[in-house]
């Protein structure tokens, strides 16, 4: 029994771990590739140059995403009663705002670099797309950075939730330094970026050791 309980634990931490996984891949990947240059006239030929890197990215993006969908479903398990509003709140930010902008960036960095028929791919669309991509990137980090906060204080009253509001108020700083990538230098924002996946990790580390998100006698200590 009590191996089962393992394993049960184990696997709820599971897509913590591979979304962990596949979106520090997708920030390392994003690093590699330099930023676009700033004459448009070189647009084409930066896009040819590194065209398998942001490929490559593109696909691992949309999969880290999906795999992001049962993260959040285990983190807030909506199906439980009385769950604390913050846990609510923060789950629908994730929903509704953290996962539709996370595939219009992987929408808009594959028209980049895959053919749409025989439509042109003129300099001014590029410029537009790339703006549109850092745009979103911006309100990810932003959103992100409200999410992972309010999610960390809901665990405060749990074990080791100090732990987890510390590590949390730490990723919000960071999620926030990288809302505004060009107020800072590459490998920083590359650092800002990976917060979060740490974050996930830690999160899945946590439901590794506890087989039970909200335990009844917590109920009543969770806001």
């Amino acid at each position: 029994m009590a191996q089962i309980k393992n394993l049960n634990s184990i696997w709820k931490g599971f897509p913590f771990f591979i979304a962990s996984l596949l979106f520090a891949t997708y920030f390392v990947l994003s690093y590699l590739v330099p930023s676009p240059p700033s004459d448009t006239a070189q647009l084409h030929s930066w896009i040819t140059e590194w065209k398998t890197f942001l490929q490559i990215a593109d696909e691992i993006l949309i999969f880290a995403t999906l795999s992001l969908l049962p993260s959040i479903y285990t983190l807030a398990n909506p199906i439980k009663e009385n769950q604390p509003p913050l846990v609510l709140f923060a789950s629908g930010l994730f929903f509704l705002l953290v996962v539709p902008m996370f595939v219009l960036v992987d929408l808009l960095l594959g028209r980049l670099v895959y053919p749409v028929n025989v439509y042109p791919l003129a300099i001014d669309t590029i410029v537009f797309i790339l703006s549109l991509i850092a745009g979103t990137m911006h309100m990810i980090s932003l959103v992100l950075a409200l999410a992972i906060l309010l999610f960390s204080i809901s665990f405060r009253k749990k074990t080791w939730g100090s732990l987890v509001l510390v590590i949390g108020i730490f990723v919000f700083g960071f999620q926030i330094t990288a809302s505004y990538p060009w107020l800072v230098s590459p490998g920083v924002l590359l650092l800002c970026q990976l917060s979060f996946p740490i974050w996930l990790l830690s999160i899945g580390f946590y439901f590794a050791k506890n087989e039970k998100r909200f335990p009844k006698r917590d109920q009543t200590e969770l806001s």
